[in-house]
């Protein structure tokens, strides 16, 4: 689905709009433009309670963040374009929010009220309460920075920029080295920052169009917003061991599937048999594993974890024959997959391990493989019925030697099942 990507892309492709409503601006009313000023804090103050109540705490210092950068930006623009105390203070903010940038959007989660979440809280509301502080108390101290400043500091990028040389150069390569180790860490955040910056980088770009500033303060906010409600929405309806849409996701899914859809259910053979003789982390690992491989479902199929060791593939449409082989492929996917489990004995040297390296592969190489029963849409069924009859399906399947996929339109029905966990329980 291409709207997906495009969707995910839509903060960045929103930085022009506020250069494009610049010159808008000029024929706004001053209620109007009293509006514009606060609707950022609005935004933002909405944003502060999603957080709280999600516990997004890396969010929350990114509100913070953007919101004292924004209120610096504020102090500058309202004083004289020729006050060299406020153009020490831009260039002072230019220097630090890339590494507050950075250092936000590297550190890991942790609850917003705890000792580290409140020293956090506090390391950002510090740094630029004492940028404030100086500027409003002690001028003559930026003043006399200034003339110690080297000339990339003082000289301007370009006419039509306020920005110096160095100041961009600085902000633009912490990006680029943050962004980095962001993507070696795996952030999911990673898009939301990288908008951040080049909202903050094109504001402090141009510190004469305060209502440009306001603009790309309001985009930061709204793009925070949409980053809460996305992970919000993750906590709600996506399983966080396997990363695939959970048993909610699944019952939204189905409230209005159609008609001639297919559901299958899909378990993983002997799974308790994996956790009694290799632990739960092994178990946690094989859940990993079978989920990357169902994700390459083809026949438009959509992958759920149902719970436990079973998981759900929903197909909108296509033919009996589209869905057996689409189910096929990923069974076989899972059963060729070359998983083999690493000895929990095994040293933590690297030398000492590459010398039991063959034999540990040979040792504890395992065999995963997963049945599949599925059933098709058919007539007035409801989609509890249709996953009921893909569940004895599955129970055929099981009872059938395993490794198997079976459908319930081409198969009799079998004894009734006791509960879900009889796989488990029964592994012969």
């Amino acid at each position: 689905m291409i709207w997906k990507p495009a969707l995910r892309l839509l903060p960045l492709l929103l930085l022009p709009l506020p250069l494009l409503l610049d010159d808008l601006a000029t024929a706004l009313s001053s209620a109007h433009l009293m509006f514009l000023a606060s609707l950022p804090w609005l935004v933002g103050l909405i944003v502060i309670l999603l957080s709280l109540g999600f516990k997004q705490s890396r969010t929350l210092l990114m509100v913070l963040h953007i919101s004292a950068v924004a209120s610096l930006y504020d102090l500058a623009t309202a004083s004289s374009p020729d006050n060299p105390a406020s153009y020490v203070l831009v260039v002072l903010v230019g220097l630090i929010w890339p590494l507050m940038q950075a250092w936000i959007t590297l550190v890991p989660e942790r609850r917003t009220f705890s000792r580290a979440g409140i020293a956090r809280i506090l390391i950002v509301i510090g740094c630029y309460l004492s940028l404030v502080l100086i500027w409003r108390y002690q001028p003559i101290q930026l003043v006399q920075l200034l003339t110690a400043l080297p000339r990339p500091f003082i000289e301007q990028l370009a006419p039509q920029l306020t920005i110096s040389p160095a100041v961009f150069w600085w902000q633009l390569g912490c990006m680029i080295l943050s962004v980095g180790l962001a993507l070696m860490m795996g952030r999911r955040d990673l898009l939301t920052h990288i908008t951040l910056s080049f909202c903050v980088l094109l504001t402090l770009a141009d510190t004469t169009s305060r209502v440009q500033g306001q603009f790309y303060h309001l985009l930061g906010q709204f793009v925070l917003l949409i980053a809460v409600i996305r992970n919000g929405y993750d906590m709600a309806f996506v399983d966080t061991l396997t990363g695939v849409p959970g048993r909610r996701a699944l019952e939204h899914h189905l409230i209005s599937p159609g008609k001639g859809y297919s559901i299958a259910m899909l378990d993983i053979d002997h799974f308790k048999q994996f956790n009694d003789r290799y632990g739960h982390d092994v178990g946690d690992q094989v859940l990993r594993m079978v989920a990357s491989q169902l994700r390459h479902v083809s026949a438009g199929g959509r992958l759920f974890r149902y719970g436990g060791e079973e998981f759900t593939i929903v197909f909108r449409r296509g033919s009996h024959e589209a869905v057996l082989g689409a189910l096929e492929a990923v069974r076989e996917r899972v059963a060729q997959y070359p998983m083999r489990i690493r000895s929990s004995s095994r040293p933590e040297d690297d030398e000492a391990g590459r010398s039991l390296r063959k034999r540990d592969e040979q040792d504890q190489a395992v065999k995963v493989t997963i049945s599949i029963g599925f059933s098709t849409h058919e007539g007035s069924q409801t989609a509890e019925a249709v996953i009921k009859q893909a569940d004895q399906a599955l129970y055929a399947a099981k009872h059938g030697g395993r490794n198997c996929t079976r459908s319930a339109q081409q198969t009799a029905k079998p004894k009734k099942r006791r509960s879900r966990s009889d796989f488990a329980r029964n592994p012969s």
